[in-house]
């Protein structure tokens, strides 16, 4: 994992072994997640590095970060998804207070 902000409560990272990659890895108060970012309409296989990574990292949990129309592919992975919005009003689910 790499480093990409700097210390606060809430880290923020990436994870790359080519050619699976997760676009944000957060730890702190929120807890522990993997994020995907996808926009518009996206395929089951856009998502193996994020299921690969909380596959080796359990402790990990996977959110997508979608619009509306890309939340029926999050169901199929049995992956939770919020849209940009939300997640910026709330963060990851169930860390609003």
């Amino acid at each position: 994992m790499k480093d990409v902000g700097p210390k606060t409560d809430v880290g923020l990272s990436y994870w790359r072994e080519e050619p699976l990659e997760v676009d944000g890895i957060l730890e702190g108060s929120w807890g522990k997640w993997a994020i995907e970012v996808k926009t518009g309409r996206f395929q089951m296989n856009e998502l193996t590095g994020l299921l690969e990574f909380t596959r080796r990292r359990p402790d990990f949990q996977p959110l997508i970060i979608c619009s509306a129309s890309g939340r029926a592919t999050a169901e199929r992975a049995d992956v939770p998804a919020i849209t940009w919005q939300q997640f910026l009003l709330d963060g990851p689910p169930g860390t609003t207070s």
